[in-house]
């Protein structure tokens, strides 16, 4: 960073938290603190601007409040992200969307397992129940900050050897078009709002309690064949969606 102490004004009638605080706020509008990124620790604001703990612990509540920054426990405090748009009439993913405005985006892999469907899944799926089915579970990232619990569950019928495929593929749809002749061309999306479990806290880094926009979603080839079902858990202050008609 490049700020100094001369930065606030000694003399100026304004709180020397305020003056801290929007001196921050520049940073943060201006980019040089890009979202889902850390901002310097208390012990380095304090000597930066030749301020005391409590005056940095001030300005650092106040702009937690107004949604700029946020504490990620044992991991420091980082710029927030902005809400993004995500429209509930488009086929494309979040991690698209996404990339479309300008986060570098990447997937971590949380687990891969084949199970049975329950009575539920396997109508959402237009299967049996108990027939085999494959269980993916990733995170998406979004400028090396987690965004999206993806959890993705696809009929072994329709899929033999999904499993191996999956590996290292970029796009589940292009995969399911090139390797298995299975083109997404319509989707139904039901959105419901719950709390954050431990496993949504621990991998998405929101508070005890904070809502979470899940978002089930069902997608079909032109025969209406139901081809995937996932669950997409993203915190409810990190996304907008958006119909346009």
């Amino acid at each position: 960073m490049s700020q100094s102490a001369d930065s606030l004004a000694r003399q100026d009638v304004s709180p020397l938290y305020l003056q801290l605080k929007n001196s921050l706020t520049e940073a943060i509008q201006s980019g040089r603190y890009a979202p889902g990124e850390p901002v310097p620790t208390e012990t380095q604001l304090c000597e930066q601007y030749a301020v005391s703990r409590i005056t940095v612990r001030r300005a650092i509540s106040e702009l937690q409040e107004e949604g700029l920054l946020e504490k990620r426990h044992g991991k420091g405090t980082f710029v927030s992200f902005r809400r993004m748009e995500t429209s509930l009439v488009d086929l494309a993913g979040f991690s698209e969307t996404y990339s479309l405005q300008g986060y570098k985006v990447s997937k971590v892999l949380l687990g891969v397992s084949e199970g049975a469907a329950d009575g539920a899944l396997a109508q959402k799926l237009a299967i049996a129940k108990d027939a085999p089915i494959l269980t993916i579970r990733r995170l998406i990232m979004a400028a090396e900050a987690p965004m999206t619990i993806e959890i993705s569950d696809f009929p072994l019928a329709l899929f033999p050897d999904l499993a191996t495929e999956i590996v290292g593929a970029s796009s589940i749809y292009h995969l399911l078009k090139t390797r298995y002749g299975r083109e997404v061309r319509h989707a139904r999306r039901v959105i419901n709002v719950r709390l954050a479990g431990p496993d949504e806290r621990e991998h998405l880094h929101c508070r005890s309690g904070e809502p979470l926009f899940e978002v089930e979603k069902i997608v079909f080839d032109e025969a209406a064949t139901p081809l995937q079902r996932s669950l997409l858990l993203t915190p409810s202050n990190r996304v907008n969606f958006v119909i346009q008609v």
